[in-house]
């Protein structure tokens, strides 16, 4: 975009530093305390503006958050209609983590199939168990051991060679790992596979449900490692 005489381009950013950023280029004519658009520029209290600055040096950029955003409509002309802000100070933009937030959709394959349509459906705590039951299930048909529960995971992960290695380091963190993991296998079984789908958490709550997936989800990427590099008992 070209300025035309009196104005610079600038970029408009909403919600800047979070997952729903987004940002324009619109042309402005910039003064001390307030900023002039067209009026059709879809500019509003809360966003920030980016604008050239040359105390900085090449490439320079200052950055006005935008208190206020009002549609100015007097006089005869409508060329003469514009958008009229006033700067002031703004919080900090907000900083997250480059990562994708969890959702559903990026949950280990295993658990959209065994939860998917409860989840779906709203039967959280359902959804719940059954992500914890098809850890156990693949844990069987990676092992051929006939157990169920803490007993199974004790018998897959805890020996000094385990049938399921679900360690990704080699030496002292390595042992560490198995050690870990062990005991977070077992406690799966017992503190959430055990109970029933009504004890987990309150009923109805899809967020505390997806931490749950979330969970199931980590574990059975850890058995991807173990199944990546499986050993049998002799």
């Amino acid at each position: 975009m070209r300025a035309t005489f009196g104005t610079q381009v600038v970029t408009v950013i909403r919600h800047p530093g979070t997952a729903d950023e987004e940002s324009f280029e619109a042309e402005a004519h910039i003064q001390g305390k307030t900023g002039s658009f067209d009026k059709s520029t879809p500019i509003y209290a809360g966003d920030y503006v980016e604008m050239t600055d040359p105390r900085k040096g090449p490439g320079g950029v200052e950055r006005r958050y935008v208190a206020s955003a009002t549609v100015l409509q007097s006089g005869p002309e409508e060329s003469m209609h514009r958008v009229k802000v006033e700067w002031g100070v703004g919080a900090p933009p907000a900083k997250v983590p480059p990562v994708r937030r969890l959702t559903f959709e990026n949950l280990h394959p295993r658990v959209q199939a065994a939860a998917g349509a409860l989840f779906a459906d709203g039967h959280y705590e359902s959804s719940a168990n059954e992500a914890f039951k098809s850890l156990e299930v693949r844990v069987r048909e990676l092992t051929k051991l006939d157990k169920s529960g803490a007993a199974l995971m004790g018998d897959a992960l805890g020996t000094a060679t385990p049938i399921l290695d679900v360690a990704s380091h080699q030496g002292r963190s390595g042992e560490d790992e198995r050690e870990g993991f062990l005991h977070i296998f077992r406690g799966a079984m017992i503190g959430i596979r055990n109970p029933g789908s009504h004890e987990l958490f309150e009923q109805g709550d899809p967020q505390q449900a997806l931490e749950y997936l979330g969970f199931a989800s980590l574990l059975h990427r850890r058995l991807d490692v173990a199944a990546g590099g499986l050993t049998r008992p002799s």
